[in-house]
């Protein structure tokens, strides 16, 4: 896939081709301008590429509108207050599904059990105004989550949280790719986030994919670090300052180990 911004401007976009298999959870990585979100909006439907197509479940939707993309994925921008448009919850989870005329026992029935879903079912009837900005994550999240869709697009899903509304929110994004089924997307610069919880990273540079590879494979790789402008793993410095040869196996290890420890907690 390629594309311009305009016939007279070089492509931005430069033979882009990735697959991202349903049930990833995937990390779209790279420096401010190397084209992570332009991508997006591409998959979105928010521009229209050049060259090139876009499969999901192997049918080309290129000539789908941004409306019937929406059905299929979802994409919650990094600042949710651009996102919501309602005073109260269950009216702002319910829009998707009014503005496509479904009958009112089904949106009820629908919105309901996505409130359940993402823990804010209690705050139902609440201001949006009045609860956290974790909680407005959430209710973002349930907007899309209600229309059924195959994919979720998340824009630096943590930014901005401290470290428990931080690791509250990926648990919950976690919880809808493992029970769920749900293929989720994370375009960040959160080089953390990427390692513990995302098992395949695409690397864009310059418009293109530079690598595309297992997460601790990708941060304990000096040629591609440096080609990236990527931050190397402080579990990458370690391995070498303690002679182990296998730096991505021992960042797999060592995450692994963290992980058990924060559940048993």
């Amino acid at each position: 896939m390629s594309f311009r911004y305009d016939e007279n401007a070089p492509f931005c976009i430069k033979n882009v081709s990735f697959e991202i298999k349903k049930g990833e959870m995937v990390s779209i990585v790279g420096t401010n301008g190397a084209g992570k979100s332009t991508i997006a909006s591409l998959i979105c439907g928010f521009y229209a590429q050049n060259e090139g197509q876009i499969l999901l479940n192997g049918e080309d939707i290129s000539n789908l509108s941004i409306k019937e993309r929406g059905e299929k994925i979802g994409f919650v921008l990094q600042n949710q207050n651009q996102m919501i448009s309602k005073s109260i919850i269950f009216d702002e989870v319910a829009l998707g599904l009014t503005v496509r005329k479904i009958p009112k026992d089904e949106i009820k029935e629908r919105v309901n059990k996505v409130l359940k879903i993402c823990g804010i079912y209690p705050y139902r009837n609440w201001p949006v105004s009045s609860i956290s900005f974790g909680q407005k994550k959430r209710v973002t999240i349930a907007s899309i989550l209600v229309m059924n869709p195959s994919v979720i697009i998340l824009d630096e899903p943590t930014a901005g949280q401290d470290f428990a509304h931080y690791t509250e929110i990926m648990k919950f994004l976690r919880k809808l790719n493992r029970e769920f089924g749900i293929t989720i997307i994370m375009i960040t610069h959160d080089m953390h986030l990427m390692l513990e919880y995302t098992d395949k990273t695409i690397v864009i540079s310059d418009g293109q994919v530079l690598a595309t590879g297992k997460s601790t494979d990708i941060l304990t790789n000096e040629e591609i670090t440096r080609a990236a402008s990527l931050k190397k793993t402080s579990l990458y410095e370690l391995a070498k300052k303690c002679g182990i040869e296998n730096a991505s196996e021992f960042a797999d290890k060592f995450i692994h180990f963290e992980q058990e420890n924060r559940r048993k907690s």
